[in-house]
């Protein structure tokens, strides 16, 4: 008997299938808290620059925590916000910027014109001059190096970034982004080109593959040698993007990158990045370890510092 095909849509929903809630509820609840976080870091004692432009249009623009307060040698996290290219915003895209500027990154946050009104290849486009913006701050400030996040869509960006040359764009070397943190990303496009999830894109099928990161495997292993990847998922992530992330840290991998996979527990698609916020979460700690950070509160010590001075 032939096995039935695989019902895309439902394994391209990731609301269907968390553990916690409905579907829903766990959307409104992901928005929340995402709001709520981003909101409690721009009312609280971090230094800001909200709505900074880096292009021509309304969404092309960064929201940077701790610039001005932390050293010019600190490390920049950048994060790229999900949303299925069609939904999300900056605007709710600096909920862990407390916890990391405590631990001594820059954060910045990345917003971006979003489907119907832009395609695929114009949002990678507008991602890349953002990243480059971030780049060039780094190069100004003598950073330590940019590390960049991602989740679901935004790893897909996050991804695409790892396969860019810089040198052609802002005249800086690979090795200044130092790592990436992939969050229950999308690394092949093709399986949703039939799905809801393309109704406001419009790809075709040479679409898909030309914006796919797999595609671009043999880039990402060339300027990602001196790179550290790690490659995440919830445990109740739905089952395609587990598959995925799996599949492109094996790639990753095998083009002898210094990656890694962690499968982050009792979590969804949605709380998997949520968490971020929080000090004792096991995704935290590893991010800022690759930045060569520790969870706590260097600006309190630096405080204390120059009181002491």
């Amino acid at each position: 008997m032939a096995s039935q095909p695989m019902d895309l849509d439902h394994h391209y929903s990731p609301s269907r299938w968390s553990h916690r809630m409905g579907a829903d509820e766990v959307i409104k609840a992901h928005i929340k808290s995402l709001k709520d976080g981003s909101e409690a870091a721009k009312q609280g004692n971090l230094d800001c620059e909200i709505g900074f432009p880096y292009g021509e249009s309304e969404n092309e623009r960064l929201d940077i925590f701790g610039a001005q307060t932390l050293p010019g040698g600190a490390p920049i996290f950048v994060y790229i916000h999900g949303g299925y290219w069609q939904d999300l915003s900056r605007e709710m895209s600096s909920f862990m910027a407390t916890t990391f500027c405590r631990a001594g990154a820059v954060v910045a946050a990345i917003g971006y014109e979003l489907a119907p009104k832009v395609n695929m290849a114009e949002i990678i486009r507008q991602v890349t001059k953002a990243v480059s913006f971030v780049l060039t701050m780094a190069t100004r400030r003598g950073s330590s190096g940019v590390y960049l996040c991602g989740h679901s869509a935004g790893g897909h960006l996050a991804a695409m970034m790892l396969a860019h040359n810089w040198m052609d764009t802002c005249m800086v070397g690979p090795s200044l982004i130092r790592g990436a943190v992939l969050v229950s990303g999308v690394y092949d496009l093709t399986p949703i080109v039939s799905t809801y999830v393309n109704k406001p894109l419009k790809m075709s099928k040479s679409d898909a593959v030309q914006h796919s990161p797999i595609t671009h495997i043999d880039n990402i292993t060339q300027y990602s040698q001196n790179r550290r990847i790690l490659v995440a998922f919830g445990d109740h992530d739905p089952p395609e993007f587990q598959r995925q992330s799996t599949e492109f840290n094996t790639s990753l991998i095998q083009g002898g990158i210094h990656s890694a996979m962690m499968i982050v527990p009792d979590c969804d698609h949605f709380n998997v990045i949520e968490n971020l916020q929080k000090e004792d979460y096991i995704l935290t700690q590893e991010t800022l370890r690759i930045m060569g950070l520790n969870v706590g509160n260097i600006l309190e010590t630096m405080d204390k510092a120059s009181i002491s001075n």
